[in-house]
């Protein structure tokens, strides 16, 4: 009777032991299939940080194209010659290129200023830096160059930084920009006009 009973305690501890044993096996299985997916989880974060990351810095530190460089920088020249006087109905065709010019008429102020003939070396350099200005608003960039490259080398100084900016501009737009760093880094010898963004463009550039 004893034996019997001592068989029963023995049999309900062996279960005992191996149901404890079979729960801390399914846990530990139950903690491998978590794991896995805790895991997959961390992974599809950390691509998708590395993915916004990446997408952050290739949008803000996209190389600009040297046409964007070229739209970002130019502005025609104010006109600072003969500024338009509106009650003034008896305009001299200088007065009339100046106002075309100012209201956006390139065609027509080219028009006029080939019709401006003066001995005076300053006053045709005056009207060639616009109708230079002017070409390049009206996409002339071979015409605009052949009037600016004399004033950059002309000795009387006289529009001459601006000529060398602009200068720069049309050869980048033509994609000469072993041309565009020479005049650039001529303009950034000068330490005077435009300087913050000749030193801009010239970073740009190289």
């Amino acid at each position: 009777m004893e034996d019997l009973e001592f068989d029963k305690n023995l049999k309900k501890a062996i279960t005992a032991t191996e149901r404890k044993q079979q729960k801390m096996f399914l846990n530990s299985v139950e903690k491998t299939i978590e794991k896995p997916k805790k895991t997959n989880w961390l992974i599809a974060a950390s691509i998708a940080a590395i993915i916004g990351l990446s997408s952050y810095f290739i949008f803000n530190n996209q190389v600009v194209s040297n046409q964007e460089l070229y739209a970002k920088n130019f502005t025609p020249y104010e006109n600072v010659v003969v500024p338009i006087v509106r009650n003034n109905k008896e305009l001299t065709t200088k007065a009339l290129a100046f106002a075309y010019y100012e209201l956006g008429e390139y065609e027509k102020a080219i028009d006029l200023f080939n019709q401006l003939t003066s001995a005076n070396t300053t006053e045709k350099i005056t009207i060639n830096f616009y109708k230079a200005n002017a070409y390049l608003m009206l996409d002339n960039y071979t015409d605009a160059k052949e009037l600016l490259l004399p004033i950059v080398k002309n000795n009387k100084k006289v529009w001459q930084q601006e000529s060398i900016w602009y200068l720069a501009l049309t050869y980048i737009k033509l994609e000469d920009i072993d041309n565009a760093k020479l005049f650039l880094q001529k303009l950034q010898q000068l330490k005077s006009y435009k300087i913050n963004k000749v030193n801009d463009l010239l970073k740009s550039l190289d």
